[in-house]
């Protein structure tokens, strides 16, 4: 299914949904599963992977990517809710904790909460075996007040992670790595001011950047909430040799489920790019 040696297929998507919003999680993702099978890309980042059973529901019906990468968490969960899937053979594996970031703002309450909530996220790196290509899933605390201007009580704490994200890519990188690819839900508007943060001073190239879509369906908003890009799909390296030949954004369209509800496949829409790979050694 690998539709060209010489370039790599990514999809994002965090698979969550807000309670009460969407139909319960195996029964849209069996069909978001089926419709990654029929697509021609390679790999697969998912977020909000909260289960080892959801895990296992996933992994089964993947059939054609035969490799899979997370870390078991305390109750054998994914940690962080991240998982990634891969028709091409992955190597090294590693996950980060974003624990000891905090906000310096907001009550003691929601500072103790968000130190926790901290805690159980992270980012997740794999290595594509022999090809010179890091490839990052993340998934970033939620900002639900709707506001993501430096005076907010979140922006110190969105502005840690964001900085721990980018320590831990950097530490996951060696001196044979060409190509690395960040994805997942930051949960940071691309209109505010940590943007510039989010892609290192343009170390990394957004393709997304010009059309800058919202990637949260604004119907499952609350009424008077603007929709904004809050995931990611990043990529660093060399802009000549390895393009992004395709972005796109998929599944924005509601879809027919068994029995014949009609329903989003999660609350994000989920972005797809294909770039060019380094050459096998």
């Amino acid at each position: 299914m690998v539709e060209d040696d010489a370039t790599i297929g990514i999809v994002s998507l965090n698979v969550g949904g807000l309670p009460f919003s969407l139909p319960a999680p195996k029964q849209r993702i069996a069909e978001l599963c089926r419709r990654i099978e029929e697509s021609g890309v390679d790999v697969v980042n998912l977020q909000e992977v909260w289960t080892r059973p959801l895990l296992e529901f996933i992994r089964r019906r993947l059939r054609s990517f035969s490799y899979g990468a997370w870390r078991r968490g305390l109750a054998g969960q994914p940690a962080g809710g991240l998982a990634t899937f891969s028709r091409l053979p992955l190597g090294a594996v590693s996950y980060t904790s974003l624990r000891g970031t905090r906000p310096r703002a907001g009550t003691p309450l929601f500072r103790g909460l968000k130190a926790l909530n901290g805690r159980l996220q992270g980012v997740l790196t794999v290595e594509l075996a022999g090809r010179r290509v890091v490839v990052g899933n993340v998934h970033l605390s939620a900002n639900r007040d709707g506001d993501w201007s430096a005076n907010n009580r979140h922006y110190e704490f969105q502005r840690a992670q964001v900085t721990a994200l980018h320590d831990a890519l950097r530490c996951t990188r060696t001196a044979q790595t060409e190509v690395m690819i960040l994805s997942g839900d930051l949960n940071i508007a691309s209109t505010g001011p940590l943007y510039q943060l989010i892609t290192d001073g343009g170390t990394w190239r957004d393709p997304f950047g010009s059309t800058d879509r919202p990637t949260f369906h604004p119907e499952l908003l609350p009424p008077g909430r603007t929709p904004h890009r809050i995931d990611y799909l990043l990529v660093a390296g060399d802009t000549r040799r390895y393009r992004v030949m395709r972005a796109d954004v998929l599944f924005a369209e509601p879809v027919s489920l068994p029995g014949g509800r009609r329903t989003f496949l999660s609350d994000h829409l989920a972005l797809m790019i294909r770039v060019g790979l380094p050459p096998v050694p």
